[in-house]
């Protein structure tokens, strides 16, 4: 069986010394080098997530040779499960695009040669907290009016805000590098945890029986025919709202772009809880967002 032809590395020196080996071969002038920070579809542990389907070749591909993205690829892998995108109000270190963790994440990216920054953040931003704060505790909401309520909120324009300003430190970091990032889909199993097993998550799945839910508990006061409806709004709404409006920002045009995966799974048995595909789920996510990322490579890193 042939090596893998991407390699994940989470750990900064492990990365930089195997960056300096591929620059000292020469072998930077075909092998993409990718920059990924993002939240649980970057990272969830329950199964092969949305990156990992990038990353690692199935088995067949890899029986076979075919690297699943072009030449193979080097990624420094900064995701973590449960991050929000803007400031965390419930736990601050939780946050991605503030400004203490972007001056680290710079500092780092400024240092190499990437070809591509690849973004999944927002979701959680709009779950747990936010929507308990939000909805609190009124009943008889129809899904549009729950949703007027997050549009109040303004929590769109700051996620947006983070995204802005993560965008302009990359930007003047590293010019002309393009970013991707992605929609979620629309959740199906509103309510239902997650099921952990020594399967899916190993001996840790002992300690902790089930992940979430995240959303049904605190959309009680919409009706219920009405929630599936409220999560599709919320969705819509951070396409809109976020990814949309800072693709069309005359500041990032030139670099920012998304995939929009909204109606690609539309199964249940395509999710794993209200907020996480099942493996199978994700690969067919994956096809979609591994399509963009070619086209955002280098010709000779394809």
């Amino acid at each position: 069986m042939p090596a893998s032809q991407s390699v994940a590395l989470p750990l900064r020196g492990q990365f930089r010394a195997l960056y300096q080996q591929l620059k000292r071969r020469g072998a930077l002038a075909h092998t993409p080098v990718v920059f990924c920070e993002g939240d649980s579809w970057f990272s969830t542990p329950l199964a092969m997530n949305l990156l990992d389907w990038i990353v690692s070749p199935a088995p067949q591909d890899e029986e076979r040779g075919v690297p699943l993205l072009g030449r193979g690829g080097l990624f420094f892998r900064a995701e973590r499960s449960g991050d929000h995108a803007s400031r965390n109000p419930d736990d601050p270190k939780r946050s991605m695009f503030v400004r203490d963790n972007i001056d680290d994440l710079i500092g780092w990216y400024a240092n190499f040669e990437f070809d591509l920054i690849l973004l999944s953040a927002g979701g959680n931003d709009f779950v747990e907290g936010f929507l308990k704060r939000t909805l609190g505790s009124r009943s008889g909401l129809s899904a549009q009016a729950a949703f007027q309520r997050v549009l109040d909120s303004g929590k769109y324009e700051t996620v947006r805000k983070a995204y802005a300003l993560f965008l302009q430190a990359a930007i003047a970091a590293r010019p002309g590098v393009p970013v991707l990032a992605h929609s979620y889909d629309y959740p199906l199993l509103i309510g239902r945890a997650g099921a952990l097993t020594p399967g899916n998550l190993g001996v840790a799945a002992l300690l902790k029986k089930s992940v979430g839910p995240w959303i049904g508990p605190y959309i009680q006061g919409i009706a219920e025919a009405e929630r599936p409806a409220f999560a599709r709004l919320l969705i819509d709404g951070f396409e809109q709202h976020v990814l949309r409006a800072l693709k069309a920002d005359a500041r990032f045009a030139a670099v920012f772009d998304y995939v929009d995966l909204r109606g690609t799974l539309t199964q249940p048995g395509q999710w794993f809880d209200e907020m996480h595909p099942t493996e199978a789920g994700f690969h067919a996510l994956a096809t979609k967002f591994r399509g963009a990322m070619l086209g955002k490579l280098p010709a000779a890193k394809r």
